[in-house]
């Protein structure tokens, strides 16, 4: 071990991570040496002292008020002309090539009982279309449509990382080229005792790291020197989702020409909460700026407050699809206005200095993350955009009930049903229908595609695959 670590880790009274260093082999020695290299120590320094002195008390209420800047469906001929005109004008923006997508994919899919990545995971309702070969498709057809190449970056993390990359290579990137595909790995930040504020071992090899949150992809898209490639390639705008949810339109022409109409830093799409107790962070105000407020830190009264319309005051159910400019990524990825850090009170397992393995029953150390859409307050302009729950949200969370993979499936099967109804087609409607973004990003696309005869299977895929094939 060089002696600079050691006298930093001693400076900051951290030499404990030490403990075991003789006993262990030139392989975990090199594993723990690069670890501790990784920690910024003067900032986990600052972290620690946050940790021990955070309020428990929530934001206060009255700091609190209805969200201003937003753009609902549409509900008539002129909301039905606006979306139109803010659809050709997305249309243009990635016709000249200004545009990219991250999806953030660092997750498991455990709580699914599917030990492998989540984007892994084999949703489509007939032909069990993985939720990588979703959004890979969306983007070829988005791609192909409008003559560009748009780059795919994909945070990994350390547990996703190698299988995510194995598992595209052996599909081939689903088509997409792989020149334009960009992994990157989340970072890590330790865990620490919640007592001493000593950085925690989960074995005597290997410090009890976990990952820094969505919020960590800015450095993390800095030091793969991705917003050079977005700047080498004249990218402006940055389409921001979630592994977890298959229905997500990625590239919403609609959403892109509102965020440029407006003058926006930052756009979040939203869907109207199912009631007014649905545990879901709500875009609001808070002290006058454009927020996601907790569902934790809305009053219940608040929650259940209506309008003179009849609508919720706080309707606006984050979903997690932003877009955001690019400039606006560049100045929150490092420095002093990089986003701030939350601290999470948790249960880590660790070893303690006789070697002993302990699984705590309680929380017993404070991890550290950020968030993304801290970012919403400090961009110029924020607007909020609402969707369809029906049409764009349909996560892949729980194993079973709401937001479950039976759920998700029976949404792609309803949405399928009801492109078809607007494409003019007669299908049976016990019918299983599987539609490929390759075939149709909206339901416009599929009319004259098919007869009534070639779509009477019981079950149907539309793919460039299989035509229309039935099953």
């Amino acid at each position: 071990m060089d002696s600079n670590f050691k006298n930093l880790l001693s400076q900051y009274d951290q030499s404990q991570v030490l403990n075991f260093w003789e006993q262990l082999s030139a392989d975990q020695q090199r594993g723990l040496e690069s670890q501790i290299q990784s920690i910024d120590y003067e900032e986990l320094k600052g972290l620690i002292n946050q940790a021990f002195h955070k309020s428990e008390s929530s934001i206060n209420p009255d700091s609190i008020s209805p969200l201003q800047n937003s753009i609902c469906l549409p509900e008539n001929e002129k909301d039905r002309e606006k979306w139109a005109h803010a659809r050709e004008r997305g249309h243009k923006i990635l016709d000249a090539g200004k545009v990219a997508a991250v999806l953030v994919a660092g997750g498991q899919g455990s709580r699914l009982g599917f030990d492998h990545p989540k984007g892994m995971f084999p949703i489509g309702p007939v032909t069990d279309r993985t939720l990588f070969q979703i959004f890979f498709e969306q983007l070829l057809a988005l791609s192909n449509r409008h003559g560009v190449r748009i780059p795919y970056f994909i945070m990994t993390s350390d547990a996703t990382h190698e299988e995510t990359e194995s598992f595209l290579q052996e599909h081939s990137w689903f088509g997409y080229p792989q020149e334009d595909v960009f992994l990157f790995k989340q970072g890590t930040m330790p865990a620490v005792d919640d007592k001493t504020g000593k950085i925690l071992l989960k074995d005597p090899s290997t410090i009890a790291m976990s990952p820094d949150g969505h919020g960590g992809m800015l450095k993390a898209m800095q030091r793969a020197n991705l917003f050079e490639e977005m700047q080498k390639r004249g990218i402006d705008y940055l389409f921001y989702h979630q592994v977890d949810n298959p229905c997500v339109s990625m590239c919403d022409p609609a959403m892109f020409g509102f965020h440029e109409e407006q003058g926006a830093e930052i756009s979040t799409k939203v869907v109207a909460k199912r009631e007014p107790g649905e545990k879901v962070g709500v875009l609001a105000e808070f002290d006058g700026k454009q927020s996601i407020i907790e569902y934790s830190d809305l009053l219940e009264e608040m929650a259940q407050d209506y309008d003179e319309t009849g609508r919720l005051k706080y309707w606006a159910g984050n979903i997690a699809i932003h877009i955001m400019n690019r400039s606006l990524l560049e100045q929150l990825a490092t420095g002093d206005s990089r986003l701030p850090v939350h601290v999470a009170h948790k249960k880590v397992p660790f070893v303690d200095d006789a070697g002993q393995q302990h699984s705590p029953d309680e929380p017993n150390a404070y991890k550290f993350e950020r968030f993304i859409f801290d970012a919403i307050p400090r961009a110029k302009n924020p607007l909020v955009i609402e969707t369809s729950r029906e049409e764009e949200f349909n996560p892949v969370k729980n194993a079973e009930g709401n937001d479950s993979p039976a759920s998700s499936q029976a949404a792609l099967l309803a949405r399928a049903h009801r492109w078809m109804r607007i494409a003019r087609y007669n299908c049976d409607e016990n019918a299983k229908i599987e539609i490929s973004p390759l075939i149709a990003l909206e339901p416009h696309d599929l009319e004259n595609q098919f007869t009534d005869s070639e779509l009477a299977g019981a079950k149907i895929v539309l793919s460039p695959n299989s035509g229309d094939d039935e099953k």
